[in-house]
């Protein structure tokens, strides 16, 4: 019983209320009793506070206020305060949410506390059913398979909205349908017979083809279990019924998805390989583990394709064969492996090849390595245990030989990418710098219009040796982790400036040290270099440090016509050009991805605040290296 017990009166008569409380006084009852004389005030009430039970007169309201009442309090007890006049009408409320009712005539404290205890226990009651409800259809929801409660007459009386799914109908239509009625007619004997063994209880499994409401078959598997009723007996069964086709189509799908999950760890392990043997070694461990194999290694063909050499292993034997270089392409197993690219897999190693016997070896598998339509090597494994390989794992161990073979193509052609880009690099930034030194050399020999051509050409071939400067940085830049170290900003800014000798440069040398690397150079040769191109002959250009708060705050400011607001926002994206100024739009760009690199950010602003056309200022912050570190400094 609550304490202390709340209770509200609605009721028009005026001694209603001084009666309640007497009673409940005379009966030793401790209760709060509220009373309001019109039924809004009471609901306002309602509303407001917290009650235990309402004792309403229903003389003159509707029916439909007192459901209003169960809505606003659906927990709260509704007892109906009626004359025995009045009797018949006013029980009829009753039907809209009431609880019980009080003849005014007839009533003791002893029955008034009787009927509220009784009131309470039925509410309390109703709540716990509903949440038993509830919590039932949630379950019932949430599972896979279908549940259906059946009585000893075959008839359905409960079908969950999951077993409503499976057979095509509505939620709340199945309940009162005979249970024969949903099974296919050729099963209909079968299911006759099944309904006969349910009274006599226990558990009992089966497989039935029923029949959706739009005629196809469904077949499915049944565990039943008997519905006791206490001395009645068996009242039923509830069945649980799963869709066997569904759970083909999971498993199936559960198995795609373990090799995807597989493969994708495979290609993670060489996509995030820096070079050959990394990779090898990275997709071999990855397959080794994801698979269950305590040994393996990975061959990879020749150019002349005259034997395959072992470029990874972990874990093969000592003295094992598989751990030496496969010299004859043509013998088994090699011939269809490395010959026609189809798997070898082998259940009793031992028995097949004795001569490794003493390894212990159970099963071997090898995979061929397949980029393209060529065969480019084999992945051996072997496990000291026995392995029976299924349908689903000899699929995933070729493609797994597939995705090897991709990537090592990529990784070889990236290789020789690089090679050939190293190549160009030097041999172009060689003859890149014969030729500026040619033209400088000329230009000193020439006057008037001819001096002007001459620089031109100078100017051009330094743009060539920029275009390569901004290629090699690209490459670093995705291909090195960051290793930041201490850099003198003097050192650095000495070398830059000797590359615009006929600049105006102002720099006052401070010596300080920041965090980053050598490639620092390409940030100043950029902005300088933009600086130079679009400022022309007379611009001025001065680099200014200053340490604060940990961080090297820099400013490159120059005298040149400066960057609109409009396109200050876009300065530095990739392949962002201003002006009529030939370049590829890559220098700013770079130089974002640099001083970001180094936890740094980059703005461009106005040289004189609020007037672009005097000049920009692109301004950043490098980390300072920390005081007391300064040995090992790069130049």
């Amino acid at each position: 019983m609550p304490d202390p017990f709340r209770l509200l009166l609605i009721t028009g008569s005026p001694g209603d209320a001084p009666l309640v409380k007497e009673m409940l006084r005379e009966a030793g009852f401790p209760a709060e009793a509220v009373s309001h004389r019109q039924f809004a005030e009471g609901l306002d009430a309602l509303r407001r506070e917290p009650f235990d039970l309402i004792l309403l007169d229903p003389g003159g309201h509707e029916p439909a206020e007192v459901a209003r009442l169960s809505d606003e309090a659906p927990g709260v007890p509704v007892i109906l305060l009626v004359s025995r006049d009045d009797l018949d009408a006013e029980v009829r409320a009753l039907w809209h949410g009431a609880d019980d009712y009080l003849v005014r005539e007839g009533i003791t404290p002893e029955l008034l506390v009787c009927t509220i205890r009784h009131a309470l226990a039925l509410k309390h009651a109703e709540v716990a059913l509903k949440r038993v409800e509830d919590v039932w259809r949630e379950i019932t929801g949430s599972l896979h398979e279908g549940v259906l409660v059946v009585n000893r007459g075959g008839t359905t009386i409960f079908a969950s909205a999951r077993m409503a799914e499976i057979l095509g109908y509505a939620e709340g239509e199945m309940p009162g349908t005979s249970f024969l009625s949903f099974v296919d007619p050729a099963d209909v004997p079968r299911a006759k017979a099944l309904i006969g063994r349910w009274g006599q209880g226990g558990r009992e499994e089966a497989e039935l083809r029923l029949q959706r409401s739009d005629g196809d078959a469904v077949d499915v598997r049944f565990v039943t279990s008997p519905v006791a009723g206490g001395s009645a007996g068996c009242l039923g069964v509830a069945v649980d019924v799963m869709d066997l086709g569904r759970r083909l189509a999971e498993e199936k799908s559960g198995r795609r998805n373990a090799q995807f999950y597989i493969i994708n760890q495979v290609v993670r392990a060489a996509t995030s390989s820096t070079g050959m043997d990394e990779l090898l070694a990275g997709v071999l461990e990855k397959t080794m583990e994801l698979l269950g194999f305590e040994g393996g290694g990975v061959y990879l063909i020749d150019p002349g394709r005259s034997r395959a050499d072992l470029v990874a292993e972990i874990g093969l034997p000592d003295g094992n064969s598989l751990r030496r270089r496969i010299v004859n392409l043509n013998a088994p197993p090699y011939d269809a492996v490395l010959g026609r690219g189809m798997a070898h897999l082998v259940e009793d190693y031992s028995r097949c090849c004795p001569q490794d016997a003493p390894a212990g070896i159970q099963a071997f598998a090898s995979i061929p390595i397949i980029a393209g339509d060529r065969v480019i090597g084999a992945v051996n494994l072997v496990s000291r245990d026995v392995h029976v390989f299924s349908p689903d794992e000899r699929e995933l161990l070729t493609s797994i030989g597939r995705e090897i073979g991709g990537a090592v193509e990529r990784m070889r052609l990236h290789e020789q990418a690089n090679f050939y880009l190293d190549l160009m690099t030097h041999d172009i930034n060689n003859a890149n710098t014969a030729a500026i030194g040619y033209a400088m050399l000329l230009a000193e020999t020439l006057s008037g219009p001819d001096k002007g051509l001459a620089r031109k050409l100078a100017a051009a071939v330094r743009q060539s040796a920029e275009i390569i400067g901004n290629v090699s940085a690209i490459r670093r830049i995705a291909e090195e982790a960051p290793v930041s170290g201490p850099v003198n900003l003097d050192r650095v800014m000495r070398s830059v400036i000797c590359l615009f000798p006929d600049a105006d440069i102002c720099y006052v040398p401070q010596g300080r040290l920041v965090a980053a690397d050598d490639l620092l150079a390409e940030v100043f040769i950029n902005l300088i270099g933009n600086a130079v191109k679009f400022g022309g002959p007379g611009v001025s250009v001065r680099i200014v440090a200053r340490e604060e708060e940990g961080a090297v705050l820099v400013s490159v400011e120059d005298t040149g016509p400066g960057i609109p607001d409009a396109e200050k926002p876009r300065v530095f994206e990739k392949f962002r050009k201003s002006g009529t100024k030939s370049g590829k739009g890559l220098g700013l760009y770079i130089t974002r991805i640099l001083i970001e690199r180094y936890g740094g950010r980059i703005q461009v602003e106005d040289r004189v605040p609020g007037y672009p056309e005097s000049g920009a200022a692109f301004r950043f912050t490098l980390p300072a290296w920390p005081p007391g570190e300064e040995s090992g400094q790069r130049p």
